[in-house]
Protein backbone atom coordinates (compact mmCIF):
# COMPACT_ATOMS: atom_id res chain seq x y z
CA UNK A 1 0.00 0.00 0.00
CA UNK A 2 1.37 3.61 -0.88
CA UNK A 3 2.10 5.32 2.29
CA UNK A 4 1.68 9.10 1.70
CA UNK A 5 3.81 11.65 2.96
CA UNK A 6 2.48 13.85 6.26
CA UNK A 7 1.93 17.22 4.48
CA UNK A 8 -0.76 20.06 4.94
CA UNK A 9 -3.59 17.59 3.87
CA UNK A 10 -2.38 14.91 6.28
CA UNK A 11 -4.38 12.29 4.12
CA UNK A 12 -4.63 8.34 5.73
CA UNK A 13 -5.09 5.41 3.14
CA UNK A 14 -7.41 3.07 4.61
CA UNK A 15 -7.92 -0.09 1.72
CA UNK A 16 -10.98 -2.73 1.42
CA UNK A 17 -9.93 -5.10 -0.86
CA UNK A 18 -12.62 -7.95 -1.58
CA UNK A 19 -14.09 -10.05 -4.35
CA UNK A 20 -17.24 -11.74 -4.69
CA UNK A 21 -17.15 -15.80 -2.84
CA UNK A 22 -18.94 -17.75 -4.61
CA UNK A 23 -19.06 -21.03 -6.55
CA UNK A 24 -21.42 -20.74 -9.41
CA UNK A 25 -21.81 -23.69 -11.63
CA UNK A 26 -22.98 -23.29 -14.99
CA UNK A 27 -24.59 -26.56 -16.34
CA UNK A 28 -24.72 -26.77 -20.69
CA UNK A 29 -27.62 -28.02 -22.70
CA UNK A 30 -25.66 -29.74 -25.12
CA UNK A 31 -23.11 -32.68 -23.43
CA UNK A 32 -21.98 -32.81 -20.15
CA UNK A 33 -19.81 -29.60 -19.79
CA UNK A 34 -20.17 -27.35 -16.78
CA UNK A 35 -18.69 -24.14 -15.86
CA UNK A 36 -17.26 -22.80 -12.33
CA UNK A 37 -17.01 -19.26 -11.99
CA UNK A 38 -14.86 -18.55 -8.79
CA UNK A 39 -13.84 -15.95 -7.28
CA UNK A 40 -10.96 -13.79 -5.66
CA UNK A 41 -10.79 -12.52 -2.06
CA UNK A 42 -8.32 -10.55 -0.16
CA UNK A 43 -8.36 -9.72 3.64
CA UNK A 44 -9.63 -6.46 4.94
CA UNK A 45 -6.67 -4.00 5.93
CA UNK A 46 -6.19 -0.41 7.48
CA UNK A 47 -3.07 2.02 7.36
CA UNK A 48 -3.61 4.50 10.16
CA UNK A 49 -0.73 7.69 9.84
CA UNK A 50 -1.93 9.97 12.16
CA UNK A 51 -4.31 9.53 15.18
CA UNK A 52 -6.53 12.45 14.58
CA UNK A 53 -7.54 10.93 10.55
CA UNK A 54 -8.93 7.71 9.97
CA UNK A 55 -12.00 6.26 7.72
CA UNK A 56 -13.49 2.91 8.16
CA UNK A 57 -15.59 0.88 5.48
CA UNK A 58 -19.05 -0.23 6.68
CA UNK A 59 -20.42 -3.75 5.54
CA UNK A 60 -23.81 -3.71 6.30
CA UNK A 61 -23.50 -1.55 9.32
CA UNK A 62 -20.32 -3.01 10.68
CA UNK A 63 -16.53 -2.20 10.09
CA UNK A 64 -14.98 -4.26 7.55
CA UNK A 65 -12.63 -6.91 9.16
CA UNK A 66 -11.48 -9.65 7.41
CA UNK A 67 -12.73 -11.06 4.01
CA UNK A 68 -15.96 -8.76 2.74
CA UNK A 69 -18.95 -11.11 1.63
CA UNK A 70 -18.05 -13.20 3.86
CA UNK A 71 -21.81 -13.54 4.60
CA UNK A 72 -23.59 -13.04 1.74
CA UNK A 73 -24.17 -16.80 0.79
CA UNK A 74 -25.99 -19.16 3.11
CA UNK A 75 -24.46 -22.26 3.87
CA UNK A 76 -23.88 -24.77 0.89
CA UNK A 77 -25.72 -21.85 -0.96
CA UNK A 78 -24.46 -21.22 -4.75
CA UNK A 79 -24.52 -17.82 -6.11
CA UNK A 80 -26.93 -17.42 -9.12
CA UNK A 81 -26.27 -15.39 -12.05
CA UNK A 82 -28.44 -12.04 -12.16
CA UNK A 83 -30.11 -12.27 -8.39
CA UNK A 84 -29.32 -9.06 -5.92
CA UNK A 85 -27.42 -10.04 -2.80
CA UNK A 86 -27.11 -7.50 -0.12
CA UNK A 87 -23.99 -5.25 0.29
CA UNK A 88 -24.59 -2.18 2.02
CA UNK A 89 -21.51 -0.12 1.89
CA UNK A 90 -21.00 3.10 3.48
CA UNK A 91 -17.73 5.04 5.31
CA UNK A 92 -17.61 6.17 8.86
CA UNK A 93 -14.83 8.56 10.64
CA UNK A 94 -12.81 6.82 12.68
CA UNK A 95 -10.31 10.17 13.63
CA UNK A 96 -11.29 12.70 15.88
CA UNK A 97 -11.97 15.95 13.43
CA UNK A 98 -14.10 16.49 10.85
CA UNK A 99 -13.22 14.76 7.15
CA UNK A 100 -13.58 14.67 3.69
CA UNK A 101 -13.95 11.23 2.13
CA UNK A 102 -13.26 9.73 -1.63
CA UNK A 103 -14.03 5.87 -2.76
CA UNK A 104 -12.20 4.58 -5.27
CA UNK A 105 -14.34 1.18 -6.59
CA UNK A 106 -12.58 -1.52 -8.81
CA UNK A 107 -14.22 -3.83 -10.80
CA UNK A 108 -12.17 -6.39 -13.06
CA UNK A 109 -11.44 -9.88 -14.07
CA UNK A 110 -8.70 -12.53 -13.52
CA UNK A 111 -7.97 -15.32 -15.28
CA UNK A 112 -8.20 -18.82 -13.92
CA UNK A 113 -5.39 -20.16 -11.77
CA UNK A 114 -2.46 -21.35 -13.21
CA UNK A 115 -1.01 -24.76 -12.68
CA UNK A 116 1.20 -24.06 -10.49
CA UNK A 117 -1.38 -22.90 -8.31
CA UNK A 118 -0.76 -19.23 -8.31
CA UNK A 119 -3.59 -17.32 -9.36
CA UNK A 120 -4.60 -15.92 -12.31
CA UNK A 121 -3.79 -12.65 -14.07
CA UNK A 122 -5.43 -9.56 -14.49
CA UNK A 123 -7.69 -9.84 -17.47
CA UNK A 124 -9.00 -7.22 -20.21
CA UNK A 125 -10.77 -9.62 -22.15
CA UNK A 126 -14.41 -9.63 -19.96
CA UNK A 127 -16.21 -6.51 -19.17
CA UNK A 128 -15.99 -5.11 -15.59
CA UNK A 129 -19.46 -3.93 -16.56
CA UNK A 130 -20.96 -7.63 -16.05
CA UNK A 131 -20.14 -6.88 -12.16
CA UNK A 132 -23.15 -4.27 -10.82
CA UNK A 133 -23.18 -3.07 -7.88
CA UNK A 134 -26.63 -0.80 -7.25
CA UNK A 135 -27.94 2.02 -5.35
CA UNK A 136 -31.92 1.69 -4.67
CA UNK A 137 -32.45 -0.61 -7.44
CA UNK A 138 -30.20 1.08 -10.20
CA UNK A 139 -26.87 0.23 -11.75
CA UNK A 140 -23.96 1.96 -11.05
CA UNK A 141 -22.69 3.50 -14.17
CA UNK A 142 -26.19 4.28 -15.37
CA UNK A 143 -27.80 7.31 -15.88
CA UNK A 144 -30.29 5.89 -13.02
CA UNK A 145 -27.12 4.75 -10.81
CA UNK A 146 -25.78 8.14 -10.97
CA UNK A 147 -28.78 9.91 -9.86
CA UNK A 148 -29.58 8.01 -6.79
CA UNK A 149 -26.00 8.48 -5.76
CA UNK A 150 -26.55 12.07 -6.30
CA UNK A 151 -29.45 12.01 -3.99
CA UNK A 152 -27.75 9.78 -1.48
CA UNK A 153 -25.23 12.95 -1.34
CA UNK A 154 -22.37 11.16 -3.16
CA UNK A 155 -20.56 12.71 -6.28
CA UNK A 156 -19.02 10.63 -9.38
CA UNK A 157 -16.31 12.35 -10.89
CA UNK A 158 -16.71 11.64 -14.45
CA UNK A 159 -13.41 12.84 -15.10
CA UNK A 160 -11.18 10.25 -13.49
CA UNK A 161 -13.60 7.01 -13.72
CA UNK A 162 -13.78 4.71 -16.29
CA UNK A 163 -15.57 1.40 -17.14
CA UNK A 164 -13.14 -0.72 -14.49
CA UNK A 165 -13.09 2.36 -11.92
CA UNK A 166 -15.60 4.76 -10.32
CA UNK A 167 -14.32 7.40 -8.19
CA UNK A 168 -16.66 8.59 -5.73
CA UNK A 169 -16.58 11.77 -3.46
CA UNK A 170 -19.12 13.00 -0.56
CA UNK A 171 -20.32 16.21 -0.73
CA UNK A 172 -20.58 16.74 2.53
CA UNK A 173 -17.77 16.25 5.72
CA UNK A 174 -18.02 13.40 8.06
CA UNK A 175 -17.73 14.96 11.89
CA UNK A 176 -16.09 13.28 14.49
CA UNK A 177 -17.49 11.72 17.57
CA UNK A 178 -17.27 13.93 20.59
CA UNK A 179 -16.85 11.11 23.35
CA UNK A 180 -17.96 13.15 26.02
CA UNK A 181 -21.26 14.57 24.80
CA UNK A 182 -21.53 10.76 23.16
CA UNK A 183 -22.22 11.94 19.87
CA UNK A 184 -21.74 9.02 17.39
CA UNK A 185 -18.80 9.42 14.67
CA UNK A 186 -19.97 10.87 11.23
CA UNK A 187 -21.55 8.49 8.93
CA UNK A 188 -21.67 8.61 5.35
CA UNK A 189 -25.16 7.34 3.22
CA UNK A 190 -24.98 3.96 1.28
CA UNK A 191 -22.99 4.23 -1.83
CA UNK A 192 -24.10 0.95 -2.75
CA UNK A 193 -26.60 -1.67 -1.45
CA UNK A 194 -26.51 -4.54 -3.33
CA UNK A 195 -24.71 -6.41 -6.05
CA UNK A 196 -25.20 -9.17 -8.75
CA UNK A 197 -23.35 -10.81 -11.55
CA UNK A 198 -25.15 -10.06 -14.67
CA UNK A 199 -27.10 -13.10 -16.06
CA UNK A 200 -25.32 -12.62 -19.95
CA UNK A 201 -22.12 -14.49 -18.60
CA UNK A 202 -23.96 -17.62 -19.57
CA UNK A 203 -24.19 -16.82 -22.70
CA UNK A 204 -20.47 -16.28 -23.43
CA UNK A 205 -20.21 -19.75 -24.42
CA UNK A 206 -18.03 -21.89 -27.56
CA UNK A 207 -18.82 -25.15 -28.40
CA UNK A 208 -16.42 -28.01 -29.15
CA UNK A 209 -17.20 -30.99 -32.03
CA UNK A 210 -15.24 -34.47 -31.10
CA UNK A 211 -15.98 -37.53 -33.51
CA UNK A 212 -15.44 -40.90 -32.52
CA UNK A 213 -16.69 -44.30 -33.73
CA UNK A 214 -20.46 -43.61 -32.57
CA UNK A 215 -20.52 -40.56 -33.97
CA UNK A 216 -19.96 -36.60 -33.30
CA UNK A 217 -20.31 -35.05 -29.61
CA UNK A 218 -20.86 -31.43 -29.37
CA UNK A 219 -19.63 -30.11 -25.58
CA UNK A 220 -20.44 -26.39 -24.71
CA UNK A 221 -17.86 -24.51 -22.90
CA UNK A 222 -17.93 -21.49 -20.94
CA UNK A 223 -16.07 -18.47 -21.65
CA UNK A 224 -15.98 -17.50 -18.27
CA UNK A 225 -14.97 -20.82 -16.79
CA UNK A 226 -12.73 -20.50 -13.48
CA UNK A 227 -12.23 -16.96 -14.00
CA UNK A 228 -12.19 -14.73 -10.83
CA UNK A 229 -14.36 -11.85 -10.95
CA UNK A 230 -13.00 -9.18 -8.03
CA UNK A 231 -14.31 -5.81 -6.52
CA UNK A 232 -12.14 -3.87 -4.90
CA UNK A 233 -12.78 -0.66 -2.52
CA UNK A 234 -10.37 2.16 -1.09
CA UNK A 235 -11.25 4.48 0.72
CA UNK A 236 -9.53 7.92 1.82
CA UNK A 237 -9.19 10.92 3.72
CA UNK A 238 -8.64 14.79 3.74
CA UNK A 239 -8.71 17.02 7.27
CA UNK A 240 -11.66 19.64 6.92
CA UNK A 241 -9.82 22.60 7.95
CA UNK A 242 -8.53 23.59 4.35
CA UNK A 243 -10.17 21.08 2.48
CA UNK A 244 -10.04 22.53 -1.02
CA UNK A 245 -6.65 23.22 -0.81
CA UNK A 246 -6.06 19.47 0.90
CA UNK A 247 -7.88 17.94 -2.13
CA UNK A 248 -6.38 19.50 -4.73
CA UNK A 249 -2.96 18.70 -3.17
CA UNK A 250 -3.36 14.93 -1.88
CA UNK A 251 -5.90 13.72 -4.27
CA UNK A 252 -5.12 16.34 -7.66
CA UNK A 253 -8.54 17.43 -7.48
CA UNK A 254 -10.67 20.97 -7.94
CA UNK A 255 -13.49 21.36 -5.76
CA UNK A 256 -15.59 24.07 -4.29
CA UNK A 257 -16.82 24.25 -0.73
CA UNK A 258 -19.34 26.56 0.19
CA UNK A 259 -20.42 28.28 3.49
CA UNK A 260 -22.48 25.32 4.62
CA UNK A 261 -19.42 23.13 3.71
CA UNK A 262 -20.85 21.29 1.17
CA UNK A 263 -18.29 19.76 -1.37
CA UNK A 264 -18.74 20.43 -5.80
CA UNK A 265 -16.76 18.96 -8.42
CA UNK A 266 -15.06 21.86 -10.51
Amino acid sequence: MKRFKKILTSPVLTVASFALAAGLLLFSSVGGARAALTFFSETYSSDIEMSEIGVGLLENGSIAEGMLLANMLGEGEQLKLGKRYTEELSVRNMGSIGQYVRVNVYKYWKEPAKEDGSEGDKTQELSPELIRLLLQGNVLGTEGGNAALNQAGWLLDQSASTDERMVLYYNRPLEAADGEAGTPAGESSLFADQISIDGSVAAKIRQDIVKDENGATITTIYAYNEYEFCLDVKVDAVQDHNAADAILSAWGRSVTIDENGYLSLN
